[in-house]
């Protein structure tokens, strides 16, 4: 800062390095970034991931160059599922450390239907890509694995199944949100009571393998997404 002195005034003349240029533009580029990203996440929770990129710089309150500048529409999405899933995986390690198996899996289960009931996008951010559904289903399989080893769920249940069964009553929400939006804890409470140990009858037929639950995951999430093929993206 320097200072210039005439008979009437007193000038300050602030200088302004090119360091700290680049770090104001540095926060003012983090700040956008993470008003895109809040925006992102409250629009794809409410409206689904069919919300476009102009709307979502609408609500974030900047302009459709800096949305545009900062993300695609994919990597939005996998931003907001990275963020999801270190929640969920959180959650799960919470859930191992239980004392009790069963109390952990189903505390789990819960978290992530909860969080499905208050968010759109979740069925279609679980379902859009393979490796995503993996990193899931591997969270589910040891829990159901612990309960399984604790003799508190049946040992003919696989992780397949139990996600198969989550998203049944998921696709209930829609249905019951208005006149009961808590009715998907019966639901989950029907689930759990069929995968107990004290079901002395085996399941019929078999599980579906991981291979054939990714490929119908995929025509469904398509069909979500109004996309074709058989692979999805955003």
């Amino acid at each position: 800062m320097s200072q210039s002195r005439t008979s009437s005034a007193t000038v300050l003349l602030v200088v302004i390095t090119p360091a700290e240029q680049s770090r104001c533009l540095r926060s003012d580029a983090r700040e956008n970034r993470d008003r895109i990203l809040a925006a992102a996440a409250q629009a794809f929770a409410a409206d689904g991931l069919s919300v476009s990129l102009i709307e979502i710089a609408r609500r974030a309150g900047v302009g459709n160059a800096t949305v545009h500048r900062n993300f695609t529409k994919e990597q939005l999405v996998e931003a907001l599922f990275q963020d999801w899933y270190a929640r969920r995986r959180g959650f799960a390690e919470r859930a191992l450390a239980d004392p009790d198996p069963w109390h952990g899996m189903v505390s789990f289960l819960e978290d992530v239907l909860a969080d499905g009931a208050r968010n759109r996008a979740l069925g279609a951010l679980f379902a859009i890509r393979p490796q995503w559904r993996e990193q899931f289903r591997a969270l589910l399989a040891r829990l159901l694995s612990r309960a399984q080893d604790a003799g508190l769920a049946r040992p003919d249940v696989t992780a397949e199944d139990l996600t198969v069964a989550l998203l049944g009553v998921a696709r209930t929400m829609p249905i019951t949100s208005q006149s009961c939006p808590s009715h998907w804890r019966r639901h989950l409470a029907i689930v759990l009571d069929g995968i107990t140990a004290q079901h002395s009858h085996r399941l019929p037929g078999l599980p579906p393998t991981a291979e054939q639950l990714d490929h119908g995951l995929g025509q469904w999430s398509c069909e979500m997404l109004g996309t074709r093929g058989d692979k999805a993206g955003p």
